[in-house]
């Protein structure tokens, strides 16, 4: 019987540590990776099938430029001229946002931001479009400084 129980705790031992060193412990399963929140850039469209419009139109707009631009006294001044032009963004719900100067008036920086207050201040547009669909879009508008 002693050595039955000899063998008895021989094979025990050995299957024990066989057990432990051969055996397959998988690591425990990871999270899965949380998605992560990425936010759309809007679309702006450089070229549309409808450009967007000051509300009511070319007349609407000149007429606006007129009654609202404030001529810089040191242009005045100076008998400074030319034209101003700026870029900015109508949103598809006709707000202006991104004014910047493309081409600014030579000699005068005042000109350029007083063209860009006169258009911060404008009215919501009538948003571009393209295929039908209101747009985001770039619009290009020459401001005139002329005495």
């Amino acid at each position: 019987m002693k050595f039955n129980l000899k063998k008895l705790i021989l094979i025990s031992a050995l299957h024990f540590i066989c057990g432990v060193a051969f055996s397959q412990n998988d690591p425990p399963p990871e999270a899965p990776p949380k998605p992560e929140r990425v936010e759309k850039e809007p679309v702006i469209y450089d070229v549309v099938n409808e450009p967007a419009d000051f509300p009511g139109g070319l007349v609407a707009l000149k007429k606006y430029m007129a009654d609202n631009l404030k001529y810089p006294e040191t242009a005045k001044e100076n008998g400074l001229e030319g034209k101003c032009y700026l870029q900015f963004i109508v949103s598809e719900n006709g707000y202006i946002s991104n004014v910047k100067v493309k081409k600014g008036v030579t000699d005068c920086p005042e000109c350029d931001m007083e063209a860009i207050r006169l258009v911060k201040a404008m009215p919501k547009w009538i948003p571009g479009k393209v295929n039908g669909k209101v747009v985001n879009s770039i619009f290009t508008l020459p401001v005139l400084f002329k005495l």
